[in-house]
């Protein structure tokens, strides 16, 4: 299933409801219901949401980062490499960005 972010301040975000799930979990969202989740980030929570995202993103940064560093010269250079917390997060956190300077809200849902 497919969730849709929205807001007045930027363009909609398109992303798995696996990925969506997570972050929204971060920001302390519910996820409700299963079958066609939906829901807002007041303007108000628009602030908390983006500090909460960006401290998670940061810290999968630096733990990737720090995994980065220790990569053994044995290791497989053709080895598919995950997507990060962080890059997952981005575009969401880039629309809380924009969202917090226009003053607007966050929607998302099925």
């Amino acid at each position: 299933m497919l969730i849709v972010f929205k807001s007045k301040a930027a363009a909609e975000i398109i992303m798995y409801a696996e990925h969506a799930k997570l972050l929204l979990d971060i920001i302390g969202k519910d996820f409700e219901p299963a079958d066609a989740p939906r829901g807002i980030i007041t303007a108000e929570q628009v602030p908390a949401a983006l500090s909460k995202l960006k401290g998670a993103a940061d810290s999968a940064l630096a733990k990737t980062r720090a995994a980065q560093n220790s990569v053994d010269a044995n290791d497989d250079p053709g080895a598919p490499m995950s997507v990060s917390l962080a890059q997952r997060a981005y575009p969401l956190i880039d629309m809380l960005e924009r969202a917090q300077k226009m003053n607007r809200e966050v929607v998302w849902g099925a």
